[in-house]
C-alpha cells in the first residue's frame, strides 16, 4: 500500500515519515540545507508492504507534489497543531480529491507545541476542512516528533489497512509515469515511477514517450523489493535497455502500446467551490497529468462561463504535447492566480486539433465518451452511429479481446473496421435505396449517382454497403454510377441511334479505337468521340484512354482476369496480354487506367492489386 503524505509546508511531513519508517526522505543537498522538501521522497517498511511518498508542501513545488500521487494510493493529510489548516493544506486536499483518492487518515503533528485547548481547536478546524470530502470520517491521530510513542497508533492503523488492501490487476495495457531516471554502474538505466494501469514483467517490450522508442525491461523492483512483475498502484523501479539516461526525464511515460502526442484534451472539468471567480473562455492554465506538465488554455464548448462548483465538458489546448488516456485525472491550475482551479478526468484525447470544436456532432460524440465505463460508452456510441473500432480501443486503452466481449452483448456487425448495429445498417440500406429511386424519378436522363453522393453514410462503410447491395441486385453499378436495375437511362433520339450502332462493336475485351470506329461506321472521328463522351457521362461506356472506350461489363471481365493473375503473384504486361488476348498497346492503356483509379499499382515491371474493384 502506498501512503501519500500531503499538507502545508513545514507541517512535519518529512519528520513524520522518519518517525514511522526510520528513513530521511530529504535526499537532496538543498533539502537538507534549507529544511524544506523540494522533490518527492520515498520510504518503505514491512518488506515493502507499506510505502510512503513524501511530497513537497510549498506552493512553488506543486508540480512535484502532483507527480507523487495516483488514485490507487492511501492519503495521509498532515496538519500542524500550532498552525492548523493552511492554504496548502486545503489545496493539497483538493488535489487529492480531484485525482480520485478515496481513503486515508489525518495526522495532527507538533502537538508538543500547543496546549489542550489549542489542540481541541485544531481538531475542530480539521473537521471543518474535511467535511463533505473522502476524509470526512477518517481517523485522526495526534503525533509529535518529540514523542516516539505518539506515532504507534498511526502505524498500527496503517498496518491494519495494508493487511486488507488489495490491488486489482486491470485488464489494460501497462502504463507508468516516470518521475526519476538515473544510471547504476553495472546495471545501466533505471527509471522510477508509479504504475497507472496494467502489469509489467521482466523481458517485456515497452514504448517510451515522447521519443516513441522501444525499450526492454531487464529487471524490476516494486515497493523497494526485487519482483517478477509490477501492477497498477505500485511504486516501481525498472532497469531498462534501449535508451540513455539523458533521453529520459520526469514527465515521460512507459507504455505497453505506442503513445500519441496530444495537444488537445477534452475533460470533464470540475471547478473548485473555493475558486474565486467564474472560469472564462481561453483562460491560461497549467495542466498536470501525473508527472507530466504543460501550459495551455481552457476552451469552453458553448457556455459563457463555468462557475465555481460546476462541472462542464471543456477542451484543454496545450502548448506542449502530453500523452493521456481516457479516465486520467488531470489537475488544472490558474496561471495568473497561481492556485488550483479544478480538475477532471480525460474524456477524449485529440491527435489533431479540433477545427470546429462546438460542432453539434462532435459534442454528441464527446458526450458518448463521457461515460463511467467502456460498456456504457459503447452503448451510447452505437446509438449514434457506427463505432470506429481502433479509435475506441485507443481512447479507452483496451485490448482487442476486451472489446470483442463488450461487442458480444449487442446485435452488431464488424464492417471495414467499424462496429455497426444491424438495425442501423438496415436503415442505411433503406436510405440509400430511397435516394437512388428519388434521383432517377427526378432526373430520368441521369446515369445514376456516384459513391460520394451518399454523404449520410460514413465513408468507411459506404463502398462495402453499396457493393453488398449490387451483389444482392438491389441496385446496379454501371461505369461507377449506382442506379436501379433494369432501368435504361433515356437518351436523346440521335444519341440512341449512335448507341445502337456502337454497342455491338464495343462488346469485346479489346474494343476498337475511336479511329477504327469512325472507319467502320463511316462517321467523322470527332463526332464519334463527342457521342461516346456523352454516353460515358450517362454510364453506358467507360472512357479509359484518349481514343479508347469500354463497355462496363467488358471492363468488369478484365478485372476478373486481373484478380486471377494477381492471386498467385504480381503480374507483368506480357502476362496480362497473354491472359486476356488483348494487344500490348491496349493492355498498357487498360492497366494505366486501373493504376490511376487505385485498383492496381505498378512496381517496376510488375503490378499488384490494391482493392476489390476499380
Amino acid at each position: 500500500m502506498i501512503v501519500t503524505l500531503a499538507g502545508h509546508v513545514d507541517h512535519g511531513k518529512t519528520s513524520l515519515v522518519r518517525a514511522l519508517s526510520g528513513v530521511d526522505t530529504d535526499r537532496l543537498e538543498q533539502e537538507k540545507l534549507r529544511g524544506l522538501t523540494i522533490d518527492l521522497g520515498f520510504a518503505y517498511i514491512d518488506d515493502g508492504d507499506i510505502g510512503f511518498v513524501d511530497v513537497p508542501g510549498h506552493a512553488r513545488f506543486i508540480h512535484n507534489m502532483v507527480a507523487g500521487i495516483a488514485s490507487q494510493q492511501f492519503a495521509l493529510l498532515v496538519v500542524a497543531a500550532d498552525d492548523g489548516p493552511m492554504p496548502q493544506t486545503r489545496e493539497h486536499l483538493d488535489i487529492l480529491r480531484l485525482i480520485g483518492l478515496r481513503s486515508g487518515a489525518i495526522a495532527i503533528t507538533k502537538s508538543d507545541r500547543v496546549d489542550a485547548q489549542r489542540l481541541k481547536t485544531c481538531r475542530a478546524e480539521v473537521a471543518t476542512l474535511v467535511a463533505d470530502t473522502f476524509l470526512e470520517a477518517a481517523p485522526v491521530f495526534v503525533t509529535s516528533a518529540e514523542d516516539p510513542e505518539s506515532t504507534k497508533s498511526l502505524l498500527e492503523h496503517l498496518r491494519a489497512v495494508a493487511g486488507t488492501y488489495t490491488k486489482e490487476i486491470e485488464q489494460k495495457p501497462f502504463r507508468m509515469a516516470i518521475d526519476r531516471a538515473f544510471s547504476i554502474k553495472g546495471a545501466g538505466l533505471v527509471v522510477t515511477g508509479t504504475v497507472h494501469s496494467g502489469v509489467v514483467s521482466a523481458d517485456d517490450t515497452l514504448f517510451h514517450f515522447p521519443s516513441g522508442d522501444t525499450v526492454r525491461v531487464r529487471s524490476i523492483r516494486a515497493q523497494d523489493q526485487d519482483a517478477e512483475q509490477a501492477i497498477a498502484g505500485d511504486r516501481c523501479a525498472l532497469n531498462i535497455s534501449g535508451l540513455n539516461v539523458q533521453d529520459v526525464a520526469r514527465g515521460h511515460w512507459l507504455d505497453a502500446s505506442p503513445m500519441p502526442a496530444q495537444c488537445e484534451l477534452t475533460i470533464g472539468l470540475k471547478v473548485l467551490d473555493t475558486f474565486p471567480r467564474a472560469v472564462a473562455h481561453w483562460t491560461p492554465v497549467h495542466v498536470y497529468n501525473a508527472s507530466s506538465h504543460a501550459t495551455g488554455r481552457i476552451a469552453l464548448l458553448g457556455q459563457d462561463r463555468v462557475a465555481p462548483g460546476q462541472r462542464e465538458m471543456i477542451d484543454l489546448v496545450c502548448d506542449q504535447p502530453l500523452t493521456a488516456r481516457h479516465g486520467d485525472q488531470l489537475i488544472v491550475r490558474d496561471q495568473s492566480l497561481d492556485v488550483t482551479l479544478g480538475g477532471g478526468a480525460v474524456i477524449f484525447a485529440h491527435i489533431q486539433p479540433s477545427a470546429r470544436r462546438r460542432n453539434p456532432e462532435r459534442l454528441k460524440l464527446l458526450q458518448a465518451f463521457d461515460a463511467e465505463s467502456p460498456r456504457h460508452s459503447l452503448e451510447n456510441l452505437l446509438g449514434i452511429g457506427p463505432v470506429n473500432i481502433s479509435e475506441f480501443l485507443d481512447i479507452w486503452h483496451l485490448l482487442p479481446e476486451d472489446f470483442d466481449k463488450l461487442l458480444s452483448q449487442h446485435d452488431v456487425l464488424k464492417v471495414s473496421g467499424m462496429a455497426v448495429t444491424k438495425e442501423l445498417l438496415g436503415r442505411y440500406q433503406k436510405q440509400l435505396l430511397e435516394q437512388v429511386t428519388q434521383h432517377q424519378a427526378e432526373q430520368a436522363s441521369s446515369p445514376g449517382l456516384k459513391e460520394n453522393a451518399f454523404i449520410q453514410i460514413p465513408a468507411l462503410l459506404r463502398q462495402r454497403l453499396l457493393n453488398a447491395m449490387v451483389q444482392a441486385e438491389v441496385i446496379e453499378n454501371v461505369g461507377g454510377f449506382f442506379r436501379l436495375p433494369d432501368q435504361q437511362t433515356s437518351l436523346p433520339p440521335e444519341l440512341k441511334q449512335t448507341w445502337a450502332k456502337l454497342e455491338p462493336k464495343l462488346d469485346q475485351l479489346q474494343p476498337p479505337s475511336t479511329g477504327d470506329l469512325a472507319k467502320q461506321t463511316d462517321t467523322p472521328q470527332v463526332q464519334i468521340e463527342k457521342d461516346l463522351k456523352a454516353l460515358s457521362k450517362r454510364g453506358f461506356v467507360v472512357h479509359i484512354a484518349v481514343h479508347r472506350f469500354y463497355l462496363p461489363n467488358q471492363l468488369k471481365q478484365v478485372t476478373q482476369h486481373i484478380h486471377q493473375l494477381a492471386a498467385e503473384k504480381p503480374f507483368t504486361v506480357k502476362e496480362f496480354r497473354d491472359k486476356t488476348g488483348i494487344g500490348r498497346n491496349v493492355a498498357i492503356e487498360v492497366l494505366e487506367y486501373f493504376d490511376g483509379r487505385g485498383f492496381t499499382r505498378r512496381q517496376g515491371n510488375e503490378r499488384i492489386v490494391l482493392k476489390a474493384d476499380y
